[in-house]
């Protein structure tokens, strides 16, 4: 009799998180590290973007059977802690996690251990979001229908990988704000994992243009699956990687319409300098 399986979802979102390295400025010491993240006007943006994209995102899923953690630093200043409570005050299934500054994938253990675990689970699926950027509102069923049909059909228990490569990059400030692409290599928005539990690999084990070197990977082109924005907080290059998409403009409406809920009124202000 074929085994019956059982994919608990885990996602994790780090919020401006002070870690002890994983960013591109992060040879410039913590102390100017910290500087950077929670300069105020830098977190007012932040908060614009996770609000419009991946707060809207997170709740707008279709099936709510998962828990994110939002990992922030332990020192978060104390107001933008409060603001960001009350933004996911009555969201259950996101759960803050506070940590001390660690090394990138000590710290990212720790939060998914933070996270309830589902007894009855045979597998965890792990997902990373960031906290500018939103995911379609079928991704989560789509990692659990996905994995559920690829553990029924492999004959390895390893781990695997679920990918959307279509999407759209958001850059407000440009004469047309929102683009699609195709791109070569996973893109880490609602990029997901899928082990067996007790395994401890998780999404963020490797850099996640390269999971394809690395692990089985599904990816999907049928629609465009997330929003990727580009700004000046941009850590790493935010610029596409594969072919541009043929959606006009008003292709590109009816997806933001359908799939993430939102319109070119509702991105407005999220230009660069702007507060949403």
């Amino acid at each position: 009799m074929a085994e019956n399986h059982k994919i608990q979802i885990k996602g994790l979102l780090r919020f401006s998180y002070l870690s002890e390295n994983g960013f591109a400025k992060s040879t410039q010491g913590m102390e100017k590290t910290r500087e950077m993240l929670y300069a105020p006007a830098r977190l007012d943006r932040r908060f614009a973007l996770f609000e419009r994209l991946a707060l809207h995102s997170l709740k707008l899923q279709e099936d709510q059977d998962f828990t994110v953690g939002i990992l922030i630093g332990e020192d978060f200043p104390a107001q933008a802690r409060s603001r960001l409570e009350s933004l996911l005050d009555g969201f259950n299934a996101a759960h803050l996690i506070a940590l001390p500054p660690m090394i990138h994938i000590q710290a990212v253990k720790a939060a998914y251990n933070a996270l309830p675990d589902d007894p009855d689970a045979t597998h965890i699926a792990t997902f990373r979001q960031d906290d500018d950027d939103a995911m379609h509102r079928e991704t989560i069923g789509r990692v659990r229908r996905i994995g559920t049909h690829m553990l029924g059909m492999r004959d390895t228990d390893d781990a695997f990988v679920i990918a959307f490569n279509r999407g759209l990059y958001l850059d407000a400030d440009a004469e047309e704000p929102v683009s699609e692409w195709y791109e070569r290599a996973p893109l880490g928005i609602g990029l997901a994992m899928v082990a067996r539990k007790g395994d401890a690999a998780t999404v963020f084990r490797r850099n996640h243009r390269q999971f394809m070197q690395y692990y089985d990977c599904y990816t999907e082109v049928t629609q465009p699956m997330w929003i990727r924005s580009v700004h000046q907080d941009n850590d790493s290059g935010a610029s596409p990687t594969g072919r541009a998409g043929t959606l006009r403009p008003r292709g590109i409406r009816r997806c933001l319409r359908e799939g993430f809920d939102l319109n070119h009124e509702m991105l407005a202000g999220l230009k660069s300098g702007g507060s949403g």
